[in-house]
């Protein structure tokens, strides 16, 4: 089993510090629902399927993250394979030299969110807060010369103590919206480029 990355799954620094000082709040991620929820049957097909090297990255504004790396590439692998988009897609080299990449990189759009997170320990999560972290994620499909990208964005809201989620999201465990953050940049970024052709 994979341990969630600390950035994405835990979001921001300052919920770490957070949870430190007081020791029992509680946390809350809210899965952002502008992107469109996509799935095998809304990819479409392709006439002749191959194979891929699948090449994932995960950074934090911009700088490697190993252990969210860790936590990314099996997800990238589970949704490439059953999307139905190649005949096998795993990390090894694939025979016709065909390479998806799929790089995100997790930046947190709150303003100032150490500073709230701190307030929110020192009141023992009388006071809450909610910081949102954005994902800016590019997918690459390359065979030789030829190559197409797609850019795909998603958000993801965490509260931390008494604090009100946004409107009509429901609340899931950070290892469950980290996971669906990624699936879902997959999925719509596998989407986008069937659609420009990428894979004919």
């Amino acid at each position: 089993m994979h341990t969630p990355p600390k950035s994405g799954a835990k979001l921001a620094l300052a919920l770490a510090v957070t949870l430190t000082l007081s020791g029992c709040l509680s946390t809350r991620s809210y899965v952002d629902t502008a992107l469109p929820m996509v799935g095998k049957s809304d990819v479409g097909t392709v006439a002749s399927p191959a194979p891929v090297q699948v090449l994932a990255e995960f950074r934090t504004q911009g700088n490697a993250n190993a252990r969210a790396t860790g936590f990314m590439k099996p997800r990238v692998l589970a949704v490439a394979n059953e999307s139905g988009l190649f005949t096998t897609a795993t990390e090894a080299a694939a025979s016709n030299q065909a390479t998806l990449t799929v790089v995100i990189d997790n930046v947190p759009l709150t303003d100032n969110a150490a500073a709230k997170g701190f307030g929110t320990g020192l009141t023992f999560g009388a006071v809450g807060t909610m910081v949102t972290d954005g994902y800016a994620a590019t997918l690459t499909y390359r065979v030789g010369e030829t190559s197409k990208s797609v850019e795909v964005k998603h958000a993801l809201h965490t509260t931390v103590g008494n604090h009100a989620g946004p409107a009509n999201l429901t609340p899931v465990s950070p290892d469950q919206a980290a996971g669906q953050v990624i699936d879902q940049i997959t999925w719509n970024g596998l989407k986008q480029l069937r659609e420009q052709g990428a894979f004919e």
